[in-house]
């Protein structure tokens, strides 16, 4: 197998080096797991499924629709039908980013794709408060509120956000850690 075969140098990022520590194993698995969930969670939110309980918590997604109506909220001058596009795909990008994720699946890719949209939302954010706008609401986790609670958007939104890029960023550097498709496929393939 030669060094510059690039299927052999991603294999062994999967198997030895520096991430192959029990930390570099753990770190970047817990991480996908965690980013996963609450991706496909955010994703899963804001597509208009059925509601359910977990526990003493009622889960009730919204629709594309009324996530279209947040979008516009944020007054950045989209036209309806850029909104509309966004709020159909924002969520499946959400949702599918989650699930390669926790599958550990074209891991990078999916990091990658969860580091730009968060790109975008803080920067949605960032230009809210520099405008002064302190009233905007954003169901992005419906009736969850996860971290920030219901408060409109701001400055914890914008730490939630960095928080979940770093992440992203994270397992974009060290790979997919431990138990991940990807590296059982590189295997195979090695």
């Amino acid at each position: 197998m030669n060094a510059s075969n690039p299927s052999t140098s991603s294999a062994k990022a999967c198997n030895t080096g520096a991430c192959a520590t029990p930390l570099g194993i753990a770190i970047p698995l817990l991480l996908r797991i965690l980013l996963g969930l609450i991706f496909m969670l955010s994703g899963y939110m804001k597509l208009g499924g059925p509601a359910f309980n977990i526990g003493a918590m009622n889960i009730a997604p919204l629709d594309p629709l009324a996530f279209s109506f947040s979008i516009d909220k944020f007054d950045l001058g989209l036209s309806e039908s850029l909104t509309l596009l966004l709020a159909h795909v924002v969520p499946w990008m959400e949702f599918l980013a989650g699930l390669f994720l926790l599958l550990g699946l074209f891991t990078r890719g999916a990091a990658l794709v969860v580091s730009l949209l968060m790109v975008g939302f803080i920067a949605g954010i960032a230009s809210l408060l520099m405008r002064g706008l302190t009233d905007v609401n954003c169901p992005c986790f419906g009736s969850l509120g996860l971290f920030c609670g219901k408060r409109p958007m701001g400055v914890c939104h914008l730490f939630r956000n960095t928080g979940f890029m770093a992440a992203a960023l994270i397992i974009l550097a060290m790979g997919p850690g431990g138990l991940a498709l990807d590296c059982l496929f590189r295997r195979r393939k090695a």
